[in-house]
């Protein structure tokens, strides 16, 4: 007595050890499933292997249909009660695909998958998983989509899409890990009986607690959970609680539910028109707690009754929540109907986590051929759940609960099958509380675990590829980067000499074209018609006129030269830009890029040079057409009008008629005065009157002297006068060319005019220049910015590939934990 019960604590102890261990490992495992959601979220998308498993669910499907067709050829023909013959193989198509079989503890083995080994596709079996490498378990995102060939939904989906799905799937994940912590750690075992409508699951349920207290009836008539739990738990006292909100029910808070009669527990099982979410239902059990199962001295159990799978869709995913909750999984099977689809999917979605489902076949004493039955069935059961076909022995019974409770009610004996599944039942749940309650918990770790792995190896091959990817971009990349930036340099050089070399020679040939005019301007007046002396006032007039014309002339000659100059640095940026256009890879346009530039000079009325102002609608689109360019060039540096300042305000004046300054023709005089005395001296009559004058002078008076002498002056000064009258037309162009060359270098003309074409040709060529380096440098800087982003995105993918290789690592290191916790499982 005492080693059994020494026996008994040592397995309790080893049970409560393997508890926290588990419990411990789930929150690992959940942790680790927020770090990837995360991840996801933040920095990179998973990688989710879709093409992959949109195929394998094909195969799947196909697979399915043909296992459905096979049953169905071989005898069994009623699939569901709540349909005929004619729907089952429209319902087919639609069916949840069934799962490959999943490991459990038992079936781990010492080794487990490489990220390499799951990505070469290496036999599943040489590694520990029976899964197909390009399959998932429990992180696989719900691809029924693309179940029908002719719909590629999921595979059109963006990768943020993909990612969004996948992150919801995690949490989902997190939801259920929650669920399967709070089941590790209650110490309670719930037992939940459920099946399809009719199966006979409340007659079950009153056959085990040997109480005739659910109601049961031909007809389907469970409404809402019902739990059953020993009176102990509430004092002693039998009491039926009708419960709201089973997330605010206590025992001891009255307020939480509502109590209720036994007489009136029937209709609120088959109505419950007060919607009330579950019945807890108190009873005590006279047996001993060698034969009781709720009351058995070793652990509290809850037996839940559910309402069928097939009632409605409510009730249906109701069902499917609540099996989450739950530790052992009693699925009642009608004989007469065999699984129908319903309850394969039940079972498919419960075997993500319960490799092992406790099956009754009730009512087997209706059925006449019994081995034909138990056949198919257990054929069903070994596609469904394998691993309890393999223990069909403990976990597949059947019987007749209806034929149990009459039994009861008679005082006969026992029926030996409903004997042999109670026993076996009681064993499950209390003798084998690891396989039972633990198991289902580890299995799901391990699952979720080893798709982590999977998908960490996906994406780190991915990350893999993708660095690949970018590294041979930015190589190739590389020579055309280069050699944009060498083009950029040449050509800015290039343009930045031609413009400097266009406003170099503007300037060379204004300074020289116009000192040169302004030096030989008398030459220009000798080309006006001197009239005569009456008309000189006007003779000087118009050889003024002439000068100032002659000014405008050459300074538009000097325009005409930089339009010429402007023209030529337009074709040579042209040829330019045709390069550039080239070097892009766009297609060559004629000096389409140069189009949208509109830039106009002005300058004022008096010479000032004004800022370019920007024009919209005044130059037309093809600006740089050569028909138009001169024209076009006109107009960018026309003519200021008045080319001086000086030359606006110059007047004719007295000074302009008159010059007392012979040194100009000092030589024509001394010509004169040499050509008269040799002329004089060389006639003989001529030599002897003078000679006969000097001796007569010898002889004169002084006052003689003295008259001569004037008269020769007065002759003298006729002559002057006389001179200078014949040689008027000669004052008036000497002393305007000069008054005027004099206004003009005082003025600087010269270097005004110089700086103003040079300055209107830098002007005109500049926004060319300017667009041509501007759009060089966003072709450096779009290169630029796509090789920053592939290395931002090898960084992330450097990142990612560090990042999924630790986490495959840590998944593993987790396995490898939840896998110990196993270890000796047959003591518990």
């Amino acid at each position: 007595m005492n080693a059994s019960h020494h026996d008994q604590v040592q397995q309790q102890r080893i049970f409560a050890d393997k508890c926290r261990r588990l419990h411990t490992y789930l929150l690992n495992t959940k942790s680790l499933l927020q770090e990837v959601g995360e991840y996801n979220r933040t920095k990179w998308p998973v990688h989710y292997p879709l093409a992959r498993i949109v195929r394998a669910n094909q195969q799947l499907a196909s697979s399915a249909s043909s296992s459905l067709m096979h049953h169905t050829s071989s005898g069994l023909r009623r699939t569901n009660s709540m349909l005929n013959s004619d729907s089952t193989l429209v319902d087919d198509a639609m069916a949840p695909i069934p799962l490959r079989r999943t490991m459990t503890a038992d079936d781990f083995s010492d080794s487990e998958p490489t990220s390499e080994e799951l990505r070469a596709g290496v036999d599943p079996n040489a590694v520990g998983r029976l899964l197909d490498p390009s399959d998932l378990s429990v992180l696989k995102l719900d691809l029924r989509l693309s179940y029908h060939s002719d719909s590629d939904v999921m595979g059109s989906l963006e990768e943020s899409s993909i990612a969004r799905l996948f992150d919801e799937r995690l949490m989902q994940c997190e939801m259920h890990i929650d669920k399967l912590i709070a089941r590790v750690t209650d110490k309670s075992s719930k037992i939940l009986v459920t099946g399809d409508l009719n199966a006979g699951k409340s007659t079950l349920v009153n056959a085990l607690i040997r109480k005739d207290i659910l109601p049961f009836d031909q007809q389907p008539c469970t409404m809402l959970f019902c739990e059953v739990v020993d009176a102990s738990l509430n004092g002693g006292i039998e009491e039926v609680h009708a419960i709201p909100n089973m997330a605010a029910y206590s025992r001891d808070d009255v307020s939480t539910f509502v109590k209720i009669s036994m007489n009136d527990l029937e209709d609120i099982v088959m109505e419950n028109s007060d919607h009330y979410q579950q019945l807890k239902i108190y009873t005590n059990d006279c047996h001993s707690d060698k034969q009781s199962l709720l009351h058995n001295g070793v652990v509290d159990v809850a037996l839940i009754d559910s309402p069928g799978l097939n009632r409605d869709s409510l009730k249906t995913t109701q069902l499917f929540a609540r099996q989450e909750e739950i530790d052992v999984v009693v699925f009642v099977v009608n004989a007469e109907n065999h699984f129908t689809l319903s309850g394969q999917d039940f079972l498919l979605n419960a075997g993500k986590e319960k490799a092992h489902i406790f099956i009754v076949v009730n009512r087997f004493d209706a059925i006449r051929r019994k081995d034909r039955c138990e056949r198919m069935i257990l054929d069903q059961i070994r596609e469904l759940s394998p691993l309890t076909y393999e223990e069909r022995g403990e976990l597949v019974h059947f019987v007749s609960a209806h034929e149990k409770l009459a039994d009861q009610q008679n005082g006969t004996s026992e029926a030996t099958s409903f004997a042999n599944m109670e026993k076996c039942l009681r064993s499950f749940t209390l003798e084998q509380r690891f396989k039972s309650k633990l198991a289902p918990a580890q299995r799901y770790a391990m699952n979720v675990l080893y798709d982590t792995q999977y998908l960490a190896a996906e994406n780190v091959a991915t990350a893999t590829k993708r660095i690949q990817e970018i590294n041979a971009a930015l190589r190739e990349g590389m020579p055309k980067y280069e050699t944009l930036l060498h083009e950029r340099s040449e050509t800015s050089r290039r343009a930045e000499g031609v413009l400097d070399g266009s406003c170099l020679e503007v300037r060379r040939h204004t300074t020289a074209h116009l000192t040169n005019t302004t030096v030989h301007l008398q030459d220009v007046a000798e080309k006006v018609v001197y009239p005569g002396l009456f008309s000189l006032w006007g003779y000087a007039e118009s050889v003024l006129l002439t000068m100032v014309r002659h000014l405008e002339h050459e300074v538009s000659e000097c325009d005409r030269f930089a339009c010429f100059t402007i023209q030529q640095a337009r074709q040579e940026l042209s040829r330019l830009e045709a390069a550039r256009q080239v070097l892009e890879g766009a297609p060559k346009t004629k000096n389409s890029s140069f189009a949208s530039i509109d830039t106009v000079s002005v300058s004022d009325d008096d010479g000032v040079l004004l800022k370019p102002a920007p024009v919209t609608s005044d130059l037309p689109a093809a600006m740089w057409d050569s028909d138009l360019s001169a024209s076009v060039t006109a107009s960018q540096i026309r003519s200021i009008g008045s080319i001086s300042n000086a030359l606006d305000t110059v007047q004719l004046e007295l000074s302009d008629f008159v010059d007392l300054d012979f040194s100009h023709n000092w030589g024509a005089l001394t010509s004169i005065s040499a050509s008269a005395s040799m002329t004089l001296f060389a006639t003989k009559p001529v030599v002897n009157n003078m000679l006969t004058l000097l001796k007569l002078s010898s002889t004169m008076g002084t006052h003689t002297a003295r008259r001569l002498m004037v008269a020769t002056a007065a002759l003298v000064g006729l002559g002057s006068v006389f001179y200078i009258l014949s040689d008027m037309d000669g004052t008036v162009r000497r002393k305007l060319s000069s008054r005027v060359s004099l206004m003009l270098e005082k003025e600087g003309f010269v270097e005004c005019h110089a700086e103003r074409l040079t300055t209107e040709t830098s002007r005109a060529i500049r926004p060319f220049v300017w667009h041509l380096q501007h759009t060089f440098q966003r072709m450096v800087e779009a290169e630029e910015h796509k090789r920053a982003d592939h290395l931002r995105r090898r960084h992330v993918a450097q990142d990612s590939q560090i990042y999924f290789d630790e986490l495959r690592a840590k998944a593993h290191e987790l396995v490898s934990a939840v896998r110990a916790v196993s270890i000796d499982a047959n003591m518990c």
